[in-house]
């Protein structure tokens, strides 16, 4: 039974739920290293579900739901902690994406992190310079997916230049192929639509320069396939190989009708769309050669999951960064978190608060007086817009708006809608770490360790009671004025805060 629980407790899992197809990889840490388990891929093609105004179709919602549950079977037994489920364009875009993860999450029985396109880019190139060997100076990495592109230059593991486009696949051939029909006028403005959102990163990346382009993901597989197959190229993608094959594809009229070596049946409805994106990166970059990586965003999860459970959590470097950016006092701010984070060990039990809900309590009370960069007045605003509105790496969207409202509403009152933007699972975790954030604001008040008092917590059934001995209340009327007026304040979000004074000792 040990055996088993050790095998359990070392299996890892990452899920990709990409705009065209979704992923899921299973593997195990022996010896140090990754060794995949698993590996399933369904085409959802949840991007070509979704409308202008980003409703889903109700088929392909509940195509997505069924694939999840299927998902979901293969990850019972797998500790939570050891999962990451991430979505990216599709669910950037959806509508009522809140209302659409609330179900998928109970078919995959994990939460599902929706992440920014630059985050995206991160976790991809995370993935692919896993899966190059000898690669040595800087790369360039593109993925095409479904609904974006991401496009990375970096050197080794470093990331240092990170874009997303909102082209991929599915989205350009849905606009520009939409009725089926291929022609070299419709080939022309897809390409020349890519070429215009390239256009703006074109500069600054010929300027930073590489020595290897890497592709991956569906669309770059598919083609690498196809060239081989055809006898173009021998393993990496050409220039020269790249047109072959726009001029073999242009030879048909509809997307049904093509026919190519190594085609897949599920790459077959949108490779028409992904080798326009290609082409006008190869022209717009002046990528002659490049090479092609097995690996891509699940695994670039998986690597980055690995990193957080062995205290490599790249969301703490974010953090600093941020802070001395904005120049925040770094004495308050550590003293806030310390209290902080004793106000949530005290309820933590009893309000079923999770090691994550904590962390992002201590992240928050580093960014809250990020604000008075800006202004003094109503600083608790700017904070909380600096914090939504940055690019924060490693973080998710999900996380940055939890973030985001923690540092806007850290004082003043709290309106009723507060928690809307985020998914329901989080609604709780914020208000009980809103609370803590707001108690060791009050008590932090004067900025002096000196005048920090010893505190008791104790909370249940929305009730939280504060105690203090009376000797430090006598000497501190603000703070206790502050403490009760909290009461009403925290009125607001449904949460009885109620002040004790004892005698002191």
């Amino acid at each position: 039974i040990m055996d088993n629980d050790k095998k359990r407790s070392d299996t890892y899992a990452a899920i990709d739920l990409g705009s065209n197809s979704f992923h899921l990889l299973v593997a195990r840490r022996e010896h140090g290293e990754m060794r995949t388990l698993d590996r399933i891929k369904e085409m959802v093609r949840l991007g070509g579900g979704l409308d202008s105004k980003g409703n889903l179709d109700p088929a392909v919602q509940d195509r997505a739901f069924a694939c999840l549950a299927r998902f979901g079977q293969r990850l019972r037994g797998i500790p939570q902690e050891n999962l990451r489920a991430v979505g990216t364009q599709t669910l950037r875009r959806m509508k009522n994406a809140n209302a659409f993860l609330m179900i998928a999450e109970t078919a995959l029985g994990c939460s599902i992190d929706i992440i920014a396109g630059r985050e995206e880019a991160r976790l991809i190139y995370l993935g692919v310079t896993q899966g190059v060997a000898g690669l040595e100076g800087r790369n360039l990495v593109i993925d095409i997916g479904g609904g974006s592109t991401e496009l990375v230059i970096g050197e080794g593991m470093k990331p240092l230049e990170m874009e997303s486009l909102q082209y991929g696949c599915v989205s350009l051939t849905r606009r520009f192929f939409g009725a089926g029909r291929i022609s070299r006028k419709s080939w022309n403005k897809a390409v020349n639509s890519a070429m215009a959102d390239l256009q703006e990163l074109r500069l600054r990346y010929l300027g930073a320069g590489w020595d290897v382009a890497i592709g991956s993901s569906g669309t770059i597989k598919a083609v690498g396939e196809i060239c081989r197959r055809m006898g173009w190229v021998e393993k990496d993608i050409s220039a020269d190989a790249l047109y072959m094959l726009r001029d073999s594809l242009l030879r048909f009229d509809t997307i049904d009708s093509v026919k190519l070596p190594g085609l897949t049946e599920r790459r077959h409805p949108v490779l028409v769309g992904g080798l326009a994106m290609l082409q006008a990166c190869f022209e717009v970059l002046e990528i002659e050669s490049m090479k092609v990586s097995p690996y891509a965003l699940r695994e670039g999860v998986l690597h980055d999951l690995l990193g957080r459970t062995e205290q490599r959590d790249p969301r703490d470097k974010t953090v600093a960064a941020f802070t001395q950016r904005y120049d925040v006092d770094a004495a308050q701010v550590e003293r806030v978190k310390r209290i902080a984070l004793q106000a949530f060990d005290k309820i933590a039990d009893s309000m079923f608060l999770q090691p994550d809900h904590r962390k992002l309590l201590g992240w928050a009370a580093e960014l809250h007086e990020s604000g008075l960069s800006v202004s003094h007045s109503l600083y608790h605003r700017h904070s909380g817009y600096l914090v939504e509105n940055s690019d924060l790496t490693g973080f998710t969207r999900q996380e940055q708006l939890f973030l985001a409202t923690l540092a806007r509403y850290h004082r003043r009152s709290i309106p009723k809608d507060y928690t809307d933007l985020l998914p329901t699972r989080m609604h709780e975790p914020l208000r009980m770490t809103l609370m803590c954030l707001r108690f060791a604001c009050i008590l932090c008040r004067s900025r002096d360790d000196s005048s920090l008092p010893r505190f008791r917590l104790s909370g249940g059934d929305n009730r939280i009671t504060a105690g203090f001995d009376e000797s430090w209340t006598e000497a501190h009327p603000l703070t206790l004025f502050d403490l009760r007026q909290e009461t009403k304040d925290l009125a607001a979000i449904g949460i009885k805060f109620r002040v004790n004074t004892s005698p002191g000792s």
